[in-house]
């Protein structure tokens, strides 16, 4: 009886230390620490017919990311609920709106890269790895019990350039060609939190990897056109 008792209280103690174990590795464990924001471009139908091929065709990139919080989005006029209680956010905001998050706004990262030629695909996709400072960490795992919800805001400004070579008859000339320029700002919102309509909170997105992809498109005029969308 007294070994039946002895491992009972043995088990017991095993059981308990397990528990504290698990509840201190789930205390420190960081709700995010790092983040990827990726950059693509896509040809439609083919990299050639929208000039990717041209040898001096190139991409550059500035961006900036921020890190502010949902509510002070819509007190600036950046975002708005709708009625299912989502962040609706307009895509060109006034300047004076931009300069408001900044100035309000925690700045995680900056950069900038140019790629080229893109007949490389490697050249066409940059990921890059963002790790969060303790401050921002901190400001994460802090969101899980309050109703703060962190929002992240990719300010982006590109330019790309492409020439394309193609056959048409003008007089006695059977090729032509069409350079395409085309320059672009812009800003991408990511909050941390997605929220039900009646406004409880119900999981966490997915904001370890996002960013910016354009799609480049050759019409059958000829000209090229640009859809930009988020990852």
């Amino acid at each position: 009886m007294k070994k039946l008792t002895s491992f009972f209280f043995v088990g017991s103690i095993w059981i308990i230390l397990l528990v504290q174990f698990s509840s201190a590795k789930d205390a420190t464990e960081n709700l995010l620490e790092k983040v990827e924001v990726k950059f693509s471009l896509f040809s439609d139908p083919t990299p050639e017919s929208v000039g990717f091929d041209y040898r001096k065709s190139y991409w550059k990139v500035e961006y900036q990311l921020y890190l502010t919080d949902s509510l002070t989005l819509e007190k600036i006029g950046r975002c708005e609920r709708n009625d299912n209680y989502k962040l609706d956010c307009i895509l060109n905001p006034p300047q004076k709106v931009d300069e408001e998050i900044k100035k309000s706004s925690i700045r995680i990262a900056k950069g900038k890269f140019k790629k080229k030629p893109l007949s490389s695909e490697s050249n066409r996709e940059v990921t890059i790895p963002i790790k969060l400072s303790a401050e921002v960490v901190d400001i994460f795992n802090k969101a899980r019990t309050y109703d703060n919800n962190p929002t992240f805001v990719l300010f982006v400004k590109g330019k790309t350039f492409t020439k394309v070579v193609y056959e048409a008859k003008f007089g006695n000339e059977y090729s032509n060609s069409y350079r395409f320029k085309n320059n672009y700002s812009t800003s991408i919102v990511r909050p941390l939190k997605f929220y039900n309509k009646d406004k409880t909170f119900r999981d966490y997105w997915n904001v370890k990897t996002f960013g910016l992809s354009h799609t480049i498109s050759r019409a059958e005029d000829c000209t090229i056109r640009v859809y930009p969308s988020n990852f």
